[in-house]
């Protein structure tokens, strides 16, 4: 005779850990908040635009201008962001059981406590900066009346928070290079990022050897963290989109601006806009070039870093060939040497930052995919303690039918 025993499972089921990565509620936090960080850098830079034009064509007013305000709602919609993401992630983690895993991108911990993505870390504290330094230019004014130059402690404290905003941002987007959404945020961020340093840099210049440096350094970074064809050729498209959608919107609203509030303009004042004039206008065919050799280099299974250099030191040159008569600088070879070495580092160095980058994101799904294989052993070690419960053999292996 034979009994068949069907092990029955009584025990309550393991919860199963999210699968899919970026499902979670944290995961969905920094999805939003990457968002949010962008429109923050659309609002200052736009901000910045619009405050050079109306001081080119109106001349100094009161510190709580509408540019100004647009300016400053930038920072503090960053770090309020960056706050509020901080605090999800650490919440989350802390409410985890020893194991598992949250949703997002990789994080570090801070005073001890917070767990911050690294992304919104850096946005976070150059928010703050941003704000610290608004106050002080305040501050600067009110003691000092106007500046005769851009080149005020306050004025550089507030470039560089601007760029450690579009760092972090440029960060949290490449954790998510791998969902479109990640993608189209690290190129619309990385075009954003090079109109900022056209203004974070007034005081490294001659533009075509800084600007150039860093322009070649984000088309590389792009190339090399997305790796598929077109997302560089995308950054050059979505770059001069955004420089003539500026050229058009900076004049309309500095005329509507002070008439509204019943201020003249100066006299012989340029109908060019100030800052759109300084953008790189070459920049898409650059970003071109680049795309065509990262698909050479793929196509031929040669590693991007021993062709990158060259051709972005070469790519250098010929932008800052373009770049210099634009902004009516003068062109001599010293300038043309130093774009090339410099661009070839940039080159390299978008190479070599776009390995730690990636791995945040490989972070996430290591981290995802531990969590589930330990779920997988927990759920078989809970259907083998049920089977043994039944027979009332101690320590017996996981079964589903015994013979007797």
């Amino acid at each position: 005779m034979t009994l068949t025993i069907e092990a029955v499972d009584t025990t309550p089921a393991v919860p199963a850990p999210d699968r899919t990565g970026r499902t979670g509620r944290t995961g969905r936090a920094e999805q939003i908040g990457g968002l949010l960080l962008l429109l923050s850098m659309f609002s200052q830079g736009f901000g910045v635009v619009w405050d050079v034009q109306w001081h080119n064509d109106v001349g100094p007013d009161t510190f709580l201008t509408l540019p100004h305000l647009l300016i400053y709602a930038g920072p503090s919609l960053a770090g309020f962001t960056s706050a509020i993401v901080v605090l999800l992630r650490t919440g989350t983690e802390r409410r985890l059981a020893p194991g598992e895993a949250a949703a997002g991108s990789g994080a570090v911990k801070v005073l001890g406590y917070f767990r911050a993505p690294v992304g919104f870390l850096i946005a976070g504290v150059g928010g703050a900066t941003d704000l610290f330094y608004g106050m002080a230019d305040l501050w600067w004014h009110s003691e000092y009346g106007f500046d005769v130059t851009l080149n005020s402690p306050p004025h550089v404290g507030l470039a560089l928070g601007g760029v450690a905003v579009c760092i972090g941002t440029i960060i949290v987007f490449t954790s998510q290079h791998q969902q479109r959404l990640g993608r189209w945020g690290l190129v619309v961020s990385s075009a954003l990022t090079t109109i900022t340093v056209v203004f974070a840099l007034f005081w490294a210049q001659p533009f075509e050897i800084s600007v150039t440096a860093v322009a070649i350094l984000l088309l590389s970074l792009v190339g090399c963290v997305v790796r598929r064809p077109g997302w560089v050729s995308a950054t050059g498209l979505v770059f001069i989109t955004l420089v003539g959608t500026q050229w058009l919107y900076v004049p309309f609203v500095t005329r509507w601006y002070a008439d509204s509030v019943g201020l003249p303009f100066r006299e012989g004042v340029s109908t060019v806009p100030q800052m759109p004039a300084l953008d790189p206008l070459v920049l898409p065919l650059i970003a071109v070039l680049l795309d065509l050799v990262l698909l050479r280099c793929r196509r031929a299974g040669v590693s991007p870093g021993k062709v990158l250099p060259v051709a972005a030191g070469v790519l250098g040159v010929l932008m800052a060939t373009v770049y210099g008569p634009q902004i009516h600088d003068p062109l001599t070879p010293q300038v043309l040497v130093l774009a090339g070495l410099l661009s070839a580092g940039a080159g390299w160095l978008g190479y070599r930052f776009s390995f730690p980058l990636r791995r945040l994101a490989r972070l996430e799904q290591a981290d995802a995919g531990e969590a589930v294989a330990e779920h997988d052993a927990a759920e078989q070690a809970a259907a083998g303690q049920a089977v043994a419960e039944q027979l009332e053999v101690p320590d017996v292996a996981p079964l589903t039918a015994v013979e007797v």
